[in-house]
């Protein structure tokens, strides 16, 4: 039974996590063959101050600058 995982920010309408649960089932359907009664496909949504990138919280104001501003060896504060 294949499980596909999707993590994302919540603010995703039931319609849009429809819409994307139908497409990645019917993808998979169609790359591997697999039954469609039997892919499963979670949605978790993770709020932003608990989600990082680069060492950043989601819920900072600045994240897109600050989480892709600096590289490994840069300081991001």
């Amino acid at each position: 039974m294949p499980i596909i995982n999707v993590t994302t920010w919540p603010n995703q309408s039931d319609e849009k996590c429809r819409e994307l649960a139908a497409e990645l089932t019917r993808a998979y359907h169609e790359v591997t063959g697999a039954p469609l009664d039997r892919i499963t496909v979670y949605i978790q949504e993770v709020p932003r101050n608990r989600w990082a990138e680069g060492g950043v919280l989601g819920s900072e104001p600045d994240f897109a600058h600050r989480s892709r501003a600096a590289g490994p060896t840069q300081s991001r504060t």
